[in-house]
C-alpha cells in the first residue's frame, strides 16, 4: 500500500465530524470527510454545513479526488495521477494548451503528495479513515462500495496532484468578504461543495482521457472564462 502521511491529534474522526453522506448532487460516497475548525469560515453562509476536506474515488475513472478548504476559506479541488500518466511531474505552466485542460480558473496546482503535512488538510493519498487516537485502531466501517475498496488498494505508491482554486477575482472568498470595486463589477460568487465536486470530476475525466489517448470529454456545467480577470499566483494552502 501507499506510504501514508503523519497523523495528528487535530484530526477529527469521520463519525464526529460531518455527516457521511453522498457527495453533493451525486450518489458517490466519499472515502474521508473532515471538518477542520481552523479552516472553517466564520459566520453564516452556504459553507456552514460543508466539510473542510473530502476525498473520494471517481467511479468513472477510478482516479483519486480531493476537495479541501484553504486558509482563506475557499474550496479547492485536486485529482491525483500515477507515475505512468503522461503529465506526471509536469508543473501547471507546462500543461498542454491544445487541447487545453478546462477547469475553474485554470489548473494552478501541480505537486507530489504532501506526505509530511497533517492528513486532514493535506493533498495526499486517499485512505480509509481510522478511529480517533485513544480509541480502537480498527478502521471505521467504510460506507462505500467494494469497487471503491478495490480502487483504493490499486492506487500507486506515488501520486502527482493537479488542482484548481475557487479564490479568483470573480469568486466570493469567505475569508475576504469585503470585495474591491473590480470584484463588485465582476460579481462574486461563492463556489460551493456541489460546484467544486463537479469541477473536480471534470478534471478527472480530462486527465483520464489524456492518459488513454481519447478525445477530451464534454464537460458538465458552466464556469467563468479563465481570462475574466488577470491571473494571480494562488498560494497553495
Amino acid at each position: 500500500m501507499a506510504r501514508k502521511p503523519k497523523t495528528t491529534k487535530a484530526i477529527i474522526p469521520v463519525a464526529a465530524a460531518v455527516q457521511h453522506r453522498p457527495l453533493a448532487g451525486t450518489n458517490i460516497m466519499p472515502v474521508e470527510v473532515y471538518r477542520v475548525p481552523g479552516r472553517h469560515p466564520a459566520g453564516d453562509g452556504p459553507w456552514s454545513a460543508e466539510p473542510d476536506k473530502v476525498s473520494w474515488i471517481d467511479p468513472a475513472t477510478a482516479i483519486p479526488c480531493i476537495m479541501r478548504r484553504g486558509t482563506d476559506g475557499a474550496l479547492r479541488g485536486y485529482v491525483g495521477v500515477g507515475p505512468d500518466h503522461p503529465l506526471a511531474g509536469f508543473g501547471e505552466e507546462a500543461l498542454p494548451h491544445d487541447p487545453p485542460i478546462v477547469v475553474h480558473g485554470g489548473v494552478d496546482y501541480a505537486s507530489p503528495c504532501e506526505e509530511y503535512e497533517p492528513h486532514e488538510t493535506s493533498v495526499c493519498q486517499v485512505r480509509v479513515p481510522r478511529a480517533a487516537e485513544g480509541r480502537s485502531s480498527t478502521p471505521l466501517r467504510p460506507p462505500f462500495d467494494a469497487c471503491t475498496m478495490v480502487a483504493l488498494a490499486m492506487l500507486p505508491d506515488e501520486l502527482w496532484w493537479f488542482g484548481f482554486s475557487c479564490n479568483k477575482a470573480y469568486d466570493l472568498v469567505p475569508g475576504k468578504r469585503h470585495p474591491d470595486p473590480l470584484g463588485l463589477e465582476n460579481g462574486r460568487v461563492y463556489r460551493d461543495e456541489r460546484y467544486v465536486v463537479r469541477e473536480t470530476t471534470n478534471l478527472a475525466a480530462q486527465l483520464h482521457a489524456i492518459a488513454e489517448g481519447l478525445e477530451m470529454p464534454e464537460l458538465k456545467g458552466e464556469r467563468p472564462p479563465v481570462g475574466l480577470s488577470e491571473y494571480d499566483q494562488v498560494p497553495r494552502r
